[in-house]
């Protein structure tokens, strides 16, 4: 199996139907001083999403834009996620940062964005792969987005070394929908794959919401590449 990720999901009616569609992660944007104010998410309706995943079986990602640190721990405190995204285009996860959020949600784990630029991103995987649970391998900034949201694609033969190299499981983001992911899948084998911008409706002042049909063919063709490389 290979995990369908998606993100990023503002309404509750859309987020169930997200998860009937076959999303394993769904990913949201708590209310913070960072990110697209489109996409923040009041903290009363995360709860109650995130009391959704959990009725379902489906991981809750609550993803960091802010670049403060001392924000994402209260976060996490308060919303008490299955991961704790941190994607800031300012901040990254340290081992301290590690700590503090083992201290405050034991049961929440970490989940750090890499930008996926050149050859050196294979060594800060290996960094974060130290003191983090998951890496999160993304495409260039967007603006008020942090790493990622940008809707393109990178090389992905620095992915696949992320994968083989750094020890923990990686999630492929980057511009995938349903017309790539099989790709991805078939030359890079990672844990899951994140879509956002293409399964997702934009319209005018940042405002997004997800194409049900796309997600849908999204999660369809990747349980089709699994299968397929055995994973």
């Amino acid at each position: 199996m290979v995990v369908k990720q998606l993100y990023s999901l503002i309404e509750y009616d859309e987020s169930v139907k997200t998860m009937e569609a076959g999303a394993d992660h769904i990913g949201l944007v708590p209310m913070q001083n960072g990110g697209v104010p489109a996409h923040r998410v009041p903290l009363e309706r995360v709860h109650r999403i995130f009391d959704e995943c959990k009725r379902r079986g489906v991981v809750s990602v609550a993803i960091m834009l802010t670049n403060d640190p001392d924000e994402m721990i209260e976060l996490a405190e308060e919303i008490q996620p299955d991961i704790l995204h941190v994607a800031g285009d300012g901040y990254a996860a340290d081992e301290a940062f590690a700590k503090r959020l083992k201290a405050v949600a034991p049961n929440t784990k970490l989940m750090q964005a890499v930008l996926v630029d050149d050859e050196s991103a294979v060594d800060r995987a290996k960094k974060y792969a130290q003191y983090c649970d998951f890496i999160l391998t993304d495409s260039g900034l967007a603006p008020d987005t942090g790493i990622g949201a940008s809707g393109q694609t990178h090389d992905w033969s620095i992915d696949a070394r992320i994968v083989a190299e750094c020890g923990k499981p990686v999630i492929m983001a980057g511009g995938l929908g349903p017309e790539n992911v099989a790709d991805a899948i078939r030359q890079c084998r990672p844990y899951g794959v994140d879509s956002l911008t293409k399964t997702s409706i934009k319209y005018d002042g940042g405002y997004m919401e997800k194409d049900i049909d796309k997600v849908r063919e999204f999660c369809r063709n990747a349980d089709a590449a699994a299968a397929e490389v055995g994973a």
